[in-house]
């Protein structure tokens, strides 16, 4: 039996909280925030204790999925290794580059497993479109465009500290790559700064991919009031035998040979979160691999910063040079 805490007990929080109620072998223990009305509430909704800091849990613990903002991850998954725990950390593992790079020597150290949450791996319908993938034989391009209204009120200011890639898109860059098998080789970049934020709140993306695939991907946060999360996605990918668009959360067209319209049951948050906990238990339990790691956490954020770089000096950078 694992004995779990989370840290962050926001919306997501909550989400990962509930996904470890679930989880056999697992026993929930603690909620942890900086805000003790937030971690008193989460811990009655779930049966757990609430406290300010993992130093005031008494229990030993060993699976702590951290859902604080992206820029406290660092310094929050760093202490958590020291003290020899797993870790399940929100995407993106880090904001910069050395960070990240750092937590990945630290889990070498340690010998503890970090997995990232790149959750929408566990939807429905890009489930399916792996399964599809092989249908459109070798990858020549894949376009990708994401939209969400940017809640900044209240206590979610920090959206604009993180920014679109890292906060937003970040999701469809890994999405693509797992779909494909293949790794992003160099990305050229053009960025919106419009909105007046410590970084970016769009970006428009020249991808190469190491299969020779090569993506245009749009990313871009709009103001105003909206709904988050659903019907914000859609991605296609042309093979030499066709193409397949997904629309997340419950679409797929597939023409190759023939026209499909495949419609996808979707599940609702709580069930993908619940999914990827169950997995990354089990590689803990059962030294099972888990896809989403460290080093695809590391990945993720190395991208963003050659993207990033690519604005700034306006050409194209290879990712390997970051």
């Amino acid at each position: 039996m694992l004995n779990a805490a989370v840290i962050g007990c926001g919306h997501i929080g909550k989400l990962h909280a509930n996904a470890f109620a679930q989880c056999e072998n697992v026993r929930l223990c603690a909620l942890i925030d900086t805000d003790p009305e937030r971690a008193g509430a989460a811990a009655e909704q779930f049966g757990a204790k609430a406290y300010a800091s993992i130093d005031e849990v008494p229990e030993q613990i060993d699976i702590v999925s951290v859902a604080t903002p992206g820029f406290a991850h660092y310094s929050v998954v760093m202490d958590l290794l020291e003290r020899g725990i797993d870790v399940l950390c929100e995407k993106p593992l880090t904001l910069g580059v050395e960070e990240a790079r750092e937590i990945e020597k630290k889990c070498r150290e340690t010998g503890r497993r970090i997995g990232v949450g790149f959750k929408m791996r566990y939807e429905e319908v890009f489930l399916k479109a792996k399964e599809l993938m092989p249908q459109l034989g070798r990858i020549y391009a894949v376009s990708e465009v994401k939209s969400q209204p940017h809640p900044l009120a209240g206590n979610r200011t920090w959206m604009s500290k993180s920014g679109c890639m890292h906060e937003l898109a970040v999701h469809d860059y890994d999405l693509i790559e797992w779909l494909m098998g293949a790794d992003a080789k160099s990305v050229y970049a053009l960025l919106d700064y419009s909105y007046g934020w410590e970084t970016e709140n769009g970006a428009r993306l020249t991808v190469e991919y190491e299969n020779g695939a090569h993506g245009m991907l749009l990313s871009e946060y709009c103001s105003g009031e909206g709904v988050v999360g659903g019907y914000d996605c859609a991605m296609t990918f042309i093979g030499e035998n066709g193409y397949m668009r997904i629309e997340r959360p419950n679409r797929i067209v597939l023409h190759t040979t023939s026209h499909q319209v495949i419609d996808v049951t979707p599940v609702p948050d709580s069930e993908a979160f619940a999914r990827q906990t169950k997995t990354f238990v089990d590689s803990i339990l059962n030294g099972n691999p888990f896809a989403a790691d460290v080093k695809r956490g590391v990945w993720a954020t190395v991208f963003v910063e050659a993207a990033h770089r690519s604005a700034k000096e306006e050409k194209k950078v290879y990712v390997k040079d970051i």
